[in-house]
């Protein structure tokens, strides 16, 4: 546990890169809608029963449907972020500051992912570490991926400069390589070749959540808006035309995504995996491409955006792992899941829901307001 806080300790130093003038407020928002999603969707799943989650319900069915989109959104937001921040002032690949601070988060992100599912309070201990809590250490995760990912934008920036290939390009390549390749990478047996720490990063085989295949494409075609962004004035995104594109863009992969669907029945049997998986890679991107002509549309008329939402979406990292403490414990203390797993009914369920979104929504309110106390006396002190 004094890991975690001592890395946390670091972390509002690395993270300062977020905070620039140059920030896209639309995305703020996106990330505030799928932390909220997040913590509301992981608390659901922690205390419902089995018994209430039946198809029957359509309240269950929406559900368990809006949970399938929320990752692949902040694996694109973060991609796109960072990419932005990354491109938009013109330096030098060696004299990038952003180069440096994105190296240190993308390992930042890794570890923290580690130490979330470290499998012995005794840190140099682990003589009595089970197989069972080995393959829960190894499991690649959304913060794993997420930091893969900064780590793979920031090699194909480095690329670019040594052949001087077109950045696009780059990533073009490894997300249409992604799309085609991850169904088959999935179901080779990698532990054959690597051990399970490396081969986790391959498939979900081996208990994964989110693999680098293919689940990596999603930070990349963020990396792809977020290239697009840097090269345009800064309210780009402000514009109908914005808006515009990402709709019919969206719009023209979900349509994919259904024709893939209705291609996976009439293909042979080795086939309807590949269309299967891809088709749900092309909803999901549509999706998030959707809803982000739908919030770059909100924020393009509402002009103004409440300061507590804003600053949910700056804060994902810190309510990511507060609420994953506290729902799955670590190591170093148990969390719910331990004593109240699948055991609460719907109201109950709800009221938990309510209280852990109060609760993160608190937690965002205060770090924000000894942030406001800090600048205060600085200024008193000045005076």
């Amino acid at each position: 546990m004094l890991a975690i806080l001592i890395i946390f300790k670091n972390y509002f130093k690395i993270f300062n890169m977020n905070n620039s003038p140059k920030r896209i407020i639309y995305l703020d928002v996106l990330r505030a809608f799928a932390v909220i999603m997040m913590i509301q969707g992981h608390t659901v799943d922690t205390f419902l029963a089995d018994e209430y989650r039946t198809t029957d319900s359509i309240f269950y069915l929406i559900w368990h449907g809006m949970r399938g989109f929320t990752a692949p959104i902040f694996m694109f937001t973060s991609g796109l972020v960072f990419t932005y921040l990354l491109k938009v002032e013109k330096y030098n690949f060696l004299n990038n500051p952003r180069i440096y601070k994105g190296i240190k988060r993308g390992f930042l992100l890794i570890a923290i992912g580690y130490l979330l599912r470290y499998p012995t309070a005794r840190v140099f201990d682990f003589t009595y570490v089970s197989q069972n809590q080995w393959n829960i250490f190894f499991t690649v995760d959304a913060l794993h991926l997420i930091g893969f990912g900064l780590l793979t934008i920031i090699f194909s920036v480095f690329f670019t400069k040594r052949v001087r290939i077109n950045f696009n390009s780059v990533l073009y390549f490894f997300i249409i390589g992604l799309f085609l390749f991850s169904p088959f990478i999935n179901k080779f047996d990698w532990i054959s070749i690597f051990p399970q720490f490396i081969a986790s990063y391959f498939t979900k085989s081996y208990g994964s959540i989110f693999p680098v295949f293919p689940y990596l494409i999603y930070v990349l075609v963020g990396a792809v808006l977020g290239n697009y962004l840097a090269k345009k004035d800064e309210e780009v995104y402000l514009k109908k035309r914005f808006t515009v594109s990402l709709l019919i863009i969206g719009s023209i992969l979900v349509v994919l995504s259904i024709l893939f669907f209705k291609f996976e029945k009439t293909v042979s049997e080795e086939f309807k995996y590949w269309f299967f998986n891809n088709a749900y890679i092309l909803l999901q991107i549509g999706y998030v491409l959707l809803l982000n002509s739908l919030l770059a549309f909100i924020v393009r008329k509402a002009k103004k955006i409440p300061w507590l939402i804003k600053e949910i979406g700056r804060k994902t990292l810190l309510l990511y792992v507060v609420h994953v403490i506290i729902l799955y414990g670590c190591a170093w203390m148990p969390g719910f899941y331990k004593f109240y797993a699948k055991s609460f009914t719907v109201g109950q369920t709800l009221s938990a829901a309510v209280i852990m979104l109060a609760a993160m929504i608190t937690l965002v309110y205060l770090f924000n307001k000894k942030k406001h106390l800090k600048k205060i006396k600085i200024i008193l002190n000045k005076a």
